[in-house]
């Protein structure tokens, strides 16, 4: 990866209260080949939805990473937080 063209996302995903679902997702960033820089997880106890914000960096478009995200049993919805989108200097 070229620092000088990789490109910084925050995922917004809600998914079943579930531990395997992290695990899968982590699994899939790393497969996909971005960069893990940050992550915060939380739980509404009374639905038993988590929301999963990850914050990632790639050269790679970020829709190959949402849609395979997006197959994964227990997702809900997965979102790009355009935000705090932004291209890595070097």
């Amino acid at each position: 990866m070229n620092p000088i063209t990789m490109n910084k996302y925050k995922l917004i995903i809600m998914t079943d209260d579930k531990q395997v679902v992290l695990e899968r997702i982590l699994q899939v960033t790393r497969y996909r080949g971005f960069l893990i820089n940050g992550m915060t997880a939380q739980v509404n106890t009374g639905n038993n939805i988590a929301t999963i914000e990850l914050l990632v960096s790639s050269d790679r478009p970020i829709s190959l990473l949402i849609d395979q995200i997006n197959k994964l049993v227990d997702i809900k919805s997965v979102a790009v937080d355009n935000s705090s989108s932004q291209r890595c200097s070097a």
